[in-house]
């Protein structure tokens, strides 16, 4: 009896912690936007575009401050090819509270890179990496977008030069907070080719390239392990690898093309 009038008495206690915690009521037009918001998601996931614009439309004019709202809203958009609208929704997100939200700011960097606003994608990167210094893909978004500038800029060498270098060292830092990612690691080893450092971009693929089982690693690895050993003048293992390269068969159009640039260049260096 005594410790069924203490489990009682600890029910009692319990019931009335929960009684004196406040909440914040949730009003109909939120409640209809979380509805709407739902239901457009659900749509998304199965895709059917139409249903979720529609619904995640709504859900904005019932709650127009929900940044998740705008934020799935702005994705539908993008994905139907409305860029411009959809930029103008996750704008109007940070605006309307989502200042200090880094994946707002990196989805906007990610956007105006697609469609090569590298001014803007570059300042929505940078204020992502200033939110949240511990995000790979921030400080890899940021080193990606100078280095596509860098190679927009080509003719002005010593500020592409300084693009370049200041690209390599965002990769770096993304490297360095996520160093099992085989995309930043390849990306790495090619802005160190930018750079001029061959010996650097060797290190970096010997590095991915242990990533993967013995000759198993991809053609796009194995075409930049092969650049960088014509950068490094290291003809004979650049002709064992186009070898190998040639033998594995339907490559792109873009990678046909950087073999036969390497294959004539070795060519070349034996003709000599």
């Amino acid at each position: 009896m005594p410790r069924l009038f203490a489990l009682f008495v600890l029910l009692l206690a319990a019931g009335g912690c929960c009684l004196n915690r406040s909440f914040t009521p949730i009003s109909p037009s939120q409640f209809l936007g979380s509805e709407h918001s739902r239901k457009g998601i659900a749509a998304l996931e199965r895709g059917d575009l139409t249903e979720a614009e529609k619904r995640l439309e709504d859900a904005i004019k019932y709650n127009k401050n929900d940044i998740n709202h705008r934020r799935y809203y702005a994705e539908v958009l993008w994905q139907q090819g409305k860029h411009q609208e959809s930029l103008q929704q996750l704008s109007e997100a940070v605006q309307r509270g989502g200042q200090s939200d880094a994946s707002l700011h990196l989805s906007l960097a990610a956007k105006c890179l697609a469609i090569r606003d590298y001014t803007s994608a570059y300042r929505y990167a940078d204020e992502a990496v200033r939110l949240d210094s511990r995000d790979a893909q921030s400080w890899a978004l940021r080193g990606r977008t100078m280095r596509l500038q860098a190679i927009q800029m080509a003719g002005h060498a010593e500020e592409v030069s300084k693009m370049f270098h200041q690209s390599r060292e965002d990769y770096l830092r993304a490297v360095s907070l996520s160093p099992n990612d085989r995309e930043l690691l390849a990306e790495l080893a090619a802005v160190q080719m930018d750079c001029g450092q061959p010996e650097r971009a060797w290190a970096t693929w010997l590095s991915l390239q242990n990533m993967y089982p013995q000759g198993g690693e991809p053609a796009e690895v194995l075409l930049g392990k092969t650049e960088t050993l014509m950068a490094l003048q290291r003809f004979d293992e650049v002709q064992s690898n186009l070898l190998a390269l040639q033998q594995r068969g339907s490559a792109s159009p873009e990678a046909e093309q950087r073999w036969q640039r390497m294959f004539m260049a070795v060519q070349d260096h034996v003709r000599r």
